[in-house]
């Protein structure tokens, strides 16, 4: 576990750059190390921001692939799983609504927070995600995510005053 407390392990830089390389020649093998070892924490974010294992299943899934197909187009000096995650946000940006069915039902305490989450904006998602589910400082959010600190602050508090309502709700109902 990582000195924070996350979830959340980085892969050695070194090693990410010599797979990164060798994936980049078209190295099936390399890429497939790198999916070993961030594919856990790409569907937790995904599974946090769907909130279905199977949507999750697949936004992980389809962003790897999409990943593979643009490894190429890698930049210098930049880490792996922010890329993979910018990438995850913009799969996730332009995908459908589940189908009927797939929601939780109405009945479900939890819904209105799940639909509020959904309503979000998905760096906020994102953000939230790196923070709830994965246990990562501020810090550690504002480097995967490439922003700065205000900028991920700032995020996290909008993303959690727009939460907090249907929180409030849901914890009083529970009661």
């Amino acid at each position: 576990m990582h000195a924070s407390g996350s979830l959340f392990q980085s892969m050695d830089s070194g090693r990410e750059v010599e797979l990164i390389a060798a994936a980049k020649e078209g190295d099936l093998a390399a890429f497939l190390n790198l999916v070993r070892h961030y594919q856990r924490p790409a569907y937790r974010v995904a599974y946090a921001m769907t909130r279905q294992e199977r949507a999750a299943a697949n936004l992980a899934h389809e962003t790897f692939v999409r990943a593979w197909k643009e490894i190429r187009d890698f930049p210098e000096g930049r880490r792996f799983f922010p890329w993979l995650l910018r990438m995850a946000r913009s799969i996730f940006a332009g995908m459908a609504s589940p189908p009927p069915g797939e929601s939780p039902g109405s009945n479900d305490r939890g819904f209105e927070l799940i639909a509020s989450f959904v309503q979000l904006r998905p760096f906020e998602q994102m953000a939230l995600s790196l923070r709830v589910v994965e246990r990562l400082s501020y810090e550690e959010i504002a480097s995967l995510l490439e922003t700065s600190m205000g900028v991920t602050v700032l995020r996290l508090s909008q993303a959690r005053g727009l939460l907090l309502p249907h929180t409030l709700t849901t914890c009083a109902e529970v009661k």
